[in-house]
């Protein structure tokens, strides 16, 4: 029994670690303020930026303190992908 319950325990703990670690895709970090009323929503975006290159300097180029954690090269890279702009 106390065996058992030992590793319930530790499955549980294992459980809770692997999905406080678990990485969302980059877009669900965006379109929380991407939303169409706090900033640009993904059609919005798709249309004003051609190319992965525009949008990736417009994001680096951005004044708002919003964007200050987002402005990584492999973040913005991996955003223009999900978005479709080459």
């Amino acid at each position: 029994m106390k065996k058992s319950f030992a590793i319930f325990i530790m499955i549980c703990f294992g459980t809770f670690y692997a999905v406080n670690f678990a990485n969302a895709g980059v877009w669900d970090k965006c379109k929380v303020c991407h939303n169409g009323s706090m900033a640009p929503d993904e059609k919005t975006l798709k249309e004003k930026y051609k190319t992965a290159d525009e949008f990736i300097k417009a994001a680096k180029e951005s004044s708002s303190i919003m964007m200050k954690n987002y402005k990584g090269d492999a973040d913005l890279k991996e955003t223009s992908e999900y978005l479709g702009l080459k």
